[in-house]
């Protein structure tokens, strides 16, 4: 707050130009510029800046509260510090020398993973320090529950105390001496013993799968947050095929934290810090399959597709999956119901409905504009959060009251599922469109792979529609854009063939043919379709098909078609990025 007043007291300055600030010099992975507006919309109200002509200005009242408070910056990110290690017990060390690919994999997932009394205990070294000791030299079953429902006052209940001894095993720290007595680990005893958090993060590391590897994934150009990484790290368990909870991951970065390895930056999002670079690169590490394709700088998708009718994609976690992830992760945030109206806003932002959030009592959580121009229109969000399940009793009154404050008639009702009967109130409502936080983010998700135009997108706003309906008519539309790709390649395919074919000259082929051609492989498709399908492969833009008359042929193989049908999207972000560059300057040469 105080360091964009500290910002514009240079100048006055732009919402875009904010954002770039706040990414370059204070590390927040922001997407959009909302998270800005927020903080000038606030000190607009106390008359600490004015907005005009586009731009956000420090006000005289600014000025004067800037000079009594005081400002701060991340540390720096510290990315040439070389730093020391120190060294490791021989105890650890075997345990990391065991770490072939072999030994990576055979690491436990470390599902369900739970510290007890951090704060109370004085925190999470300490506390797994003391519960260490209380298996030298053994404990029985027990003995071992009843010290801790006595050590930790949170940790009341044989169940939770039973976690907490699991947790240890897990993480390597106590091995069983009998089918009802434990004891402290070699490596536990070597980190008893030096107090180095090193130790304990090494022992950690070989204990249980994703441990060490998250400090590579903080570490990318694009950091990823607590969600992509609950996202991401399905990739590195080879053994169980689903990805961890919200909760396991943030007990990893919790450890990583205490143990000097990763600094947080936010309630979501860290960054790896010197020390962490230098650990990491002193540990075998499991590499997943798509190690090189994580996401480009600009939050755009690096792919590789093989030249196969099935389109075989290894791609990076997407702006699109990232936003998705934060949605789900919202919406079953209770106790921060702002997280999923602003989440909401954003997703639906990414599907091309620009809006912003606004939220507070008597108002609307939020709202996105549908379309362009004199046909566009508003649409007001309402977005409930559930912690355990669809959301219940919740009034739904008042709704047309916030739709006329910003001039909406659909309200857009959004939560993880609402209890049947509040479900049959919103959908009997001729202006409540009732949207699904799961379907939402699968919506997000597949817009990069299969993206839907507005028109496409409009059965997901739709208030006409039911809750249950929605789904199916986003499957029907990604059915469609599915099978329209596997007929553009048939078409590069078959016209390949025809070329290469030394009996026919020129390669040509008449529309009559194709068609016969597409029914010999099955493809069941009207005529204009295909014409269409032709008549895009043969634009400029894309420039794989000649046309003479109603006859075509092929001038590029399958390979180059599809990378001038990929060039596409990274010359449009190119463009983009140019756009706002000299949209920036002319602003501020008019500035």
């Amino acid at each position: 707050m105080g360091e964009v007043m500290d910002a514009l007291s240079s100048g006055p300055r732009t919402h875009d130009q904010l954002l770039r600030l706040a990414r370059e010099e204070f590390d927040l992975q922001w997407d959009t510029v909302a998270p800005v507006r927020d903080r000038t919309g606030w000190l607009a109200v106390t008359g600490m800046v004015d907005l005009f002509d586009r731009q956000v200005h420090l006000t005289e009242a600014g000025r004067r509260v800037l000079a009594t408070i005081e400002l701060g910056k991340p540390d720096p990110d510290e990315t040439d510090t070389v730093v020391p290690l120190s060294p490791t017990p021989g105890a650890i060390a075997r345990l990391v020398e065991q770490l072939d690919e072999s030994g990576l994999r055979e690491r436990a997932d470390g599902a369900n993973l739970y510290i007890p009394g951090v704060a109370a205990a004085g925190g999470t070294l300490d506390a797994l320090q003391v519960l260490t000791k209380a298996a030298i030299p053994s404990v029985s079953d027990a003995d071992f529950v009843r010290f801790v429902q006595r050590t930790f006052p949170k940790a009341q209940t044989v169940a939770t105390a039973r976690t907490a001894k699991d947790t240890l095993k897990a993480l390597g720290l106590i091995q069983r001496t009998s089918s009802e007595s434990w004891t402290a680990t070699p490596a536990a005893l070597a980190w008893v013993e030096s107090g180095e958090p090193l130790d304990l993060a090494r022992t950690v590391h070989s204990a249980i799968a994703f441990f060490g590897e998250v400090l590579g994934e903080l570490d990318q150009p694009v950091r990823s947050t607590t969600g992509t990484l609950t996202e991401r790290s399905s990739l590195y368990l080879p053994n169980r095929g689903k990805p961890l909870s919200r909760s396991a991951v943030n007990t990893r970065l919790n450890l990583l934290d205490v143990c000097g390895l990763v600094t947080r930056l936010s309630q979501t999002t860290y960054r790896t810090t010197a020390l962490g670079r230098a650990f990491k690169e002193s540990l075998p590490c499991f590499q997943p399959n798509d190690a090189e394709g994580h996401a480009l700088s600009d939050g755009t998708t690096e792919s590789h597709h093989g030249d196969s009718p099935s389109g075989t994609t290894h791609q990076s976690v997407s702006l699109g999956s990232h936003l998705a992830a934060v949605l789900e992760d919202a919406a079953r945030d209770s106790a921060n119901p702002k997280r999923l109206e602003k989440a909401a806003v954003v997703a639906l932002g990414y599907l091309g409905m620009p809006g912003q959030h606004v939220g507070g009592p008597g108002a609307v959580d939020g709202h996105v504009r549908f379309g362009v121009g004199t046909n566009s229109r508003i649409l007001a969000i309402e977005a409930k959060t559930s912690a355990t399940g669809p959301v219940r009793d919740q009034p739904l009154f008042g709704l047309s009251e916030h739709r006329a404050g910003v001039g909406a008639h659909i309200h857009l009702l959004i939560g993880p599922g609402f209890e049947r009967r509040m479900l049959k109130e919103a959908d009997d409502d001729p202006a409540i469109a009732v949207i699904d936080t799961g379907l939402l983010a699968e919506v997000v998700r597949r817009q990069e792979q299969t993206p839907l135009t507005l028109a496409q997108l409009a059965p997901l706003v739709d208030p006409a529609l039911k809750a249950a309906q929605r789904g199916d008519a986003m499957r029907g539309y990604w059915e469609a854009q599915d099978m329209r790709s596997q007929l553009e390649y048939a078409l590069v395919d078959i016209l390949n063939a025809e070329a290469e074919d030394p009996l026919e000259e020129g390669g040509w082929l008449d529309l009559t043919s194709i068609r016969r051609e597409l029914r010999t492989r099955g493809y069941r498709v009207d005529e204009g379709t295909v014409v269409e399908a032709l008549e895009f492969l043969a634009s400029s833009r894309i420039g794989v098909f000649q046309r003479s008359e109603q006859r075509y042929r092929c001038t590029a193989s399958v390979h180059t078609a599809g990378q001038r049908i990929r060039a596409l999207g990274y010359q449009w972000v190119a463009a983009r990025e140019l756009h706002q560059q000299t949209r920036s300057g002319d602003q501020a040469a008019q500035a």
